[in-house]
């Protein structure tokens, strides 16, 4: 089976890893824009080592509506492979996607596409006229949660949709291995509350600080990450009184998270919905989990769906309660082993890249037998 990947996404290595479970005779071909503009860096494209991957010049790759690539450099790459099949990993929305489906009858194969999309939206021309277009003309949708699914739904499309999730871990990397050496290097002495993630407003940071604030005992908070709220967040933090519990940490690179979430005994994602966001998924919660650290998350979004019964939900913007359930964990060892437990049961079961892969493969067979295609 010849099959195209496009997107974003899957310019950088680590986010590829889960092809590597795809069957030997699954010939893939990526396909992504040279570099991607993010709030925070850009992000230059790494080669791939295991299939054959095409930069293509692009226009808009930080724009959260979509990005478009330069046509006469796509369409002969597309043309030269003759997939049997083209998956364009990005909203319904997107350019990138309408780019790709304006050439599905000289293609003459199905093309399907990812949305996280969790929110009703009501985009503006000229984007509306091309996401209504693009969920008439494409075959199939890979959701990225329920209600992902449901909003594609909502929106109008008719096709098979398959939930899966966008990105798994490797089980063997992110995996129980306390690291006290690295604990004994930030400074970490006793119970660590970790937040690992973009310090930014929407991912409750504030609530977090004032769930802080109430608790007592020995514990302290480690802070992974970059964003715009951080020097603020850092300056309260120090103004009621928590400067010496809290170690922040700047955003580290990948191939360090598993390191860092080792060093904590819980870990909390306290999510605040917004009028334009609403938490898609939540990467983090599965690297913990899989790592057997307990988890707390709020109840925004795909949280709830991503925990399940392995960790504890708690209302969104409620610092009470969050502090509640901190408490409960700080005084539990045994409750946390057990959530530990459970999280990395739960990953081996639904969010491993390979079981990603393996669902994805199923559905791209499932899109190609409704179509009567050859694989």
């Amino acid at each position: 089976m010849r099959v195209v990947v496009i997107g974003r996404t899957y310019i950088l290595e680590a986010n590829r890893a889960k092809w590597t479970y795809l069957p030997p005779d699954a010939n893939l071909t990526l396909v992504t824009p040279p570099m991607v503009r993010h709030p925070l860096k850009v992000y230059c494209a790494e080669p791939s080592t295991c299939w054959p991957h095409f930069l293509v010049p692009a226009w808009g790759t930080g724009r959260l509506s979509g990005f478009a690539f330069h046509p006469w450099r796509l369409w002969p790459v597309l043309r030269r492979i003759k997939p049997d099949l083209i998956q364009v990993d990005e909203e319904p929305l997107s350019p990138a996607l309408l780019e790709v489906l304006l050439l599905k009858r000289q293609l003459k194969c199905p093309i399907i596409f990812f949305s996280w999309e969790n929110l009703p939206i009501r985009p503006r021309w000229p984007f509306s006229l091309a996401r209504r277009f693009n969920l008439r003309r494409a075959d199939g949708a890979i959701a990225g949660t329920e209600e992902a699914a449901q909003r594609l739904r909502e929106a109008g499309f008719v096709g098979p949709i398959a939930t899966i999730p966008q990105l798994g871990v490797d089980p063997q990397v992110f995996r129980p291995s306390r690291n006290e050496a690295l604990r004994q290097q930030l400074g970490l002495r006793t119970f660590t509350i970790g937040y690992m993630g973009r310090i930014v407003p929407e991912k409750g940071l504030w609530v977090l600080l004032d769930a802080l604030a109430t608790l007592s005992g020995d514990w302290q908070c480690l802070l992974v990450g970059e964003g715009l709220i951080r020097a603020e967040w850092l300056k309260q933090a120090g103004d009621r009184g928590l400067a010496r519990r809290v170690i922040w940490v700047p955003t580290v690179p990948h191939s360090a998270v598993p390191d860092y979430i080792n060093t904590m005994d819980v870990l909390v994602l306290p999510s605040l919905m917004t009028p334009r966001w609403k938490e898609q998924f939540g990467h983090v919660l599965i690297e913990a989990m899989a790592c057997q650290v307990p988890v707390i998350g709020s109840d925004a979004g795909a949280i709830p769906e991503v925990i399940g019964d392995a960790g504890i939900v708690v209302p969104e913007g409620d610092p009470n309660t969050l502090a509640l359930a901190v408490k409960q964990l700080y005084l539990s060892e045994a409750e946390r082993a057990a959530l530990g437990r459970k999280g990395r049961e739960r990953v081996l079961a639904y969010f491993t890249n390979e079981r990603i892969a393996q669902r994805t493969w199923f559905f791209w067979q499932e899109i190609l037998d409704a179509r009567g295609s050859v694989r």
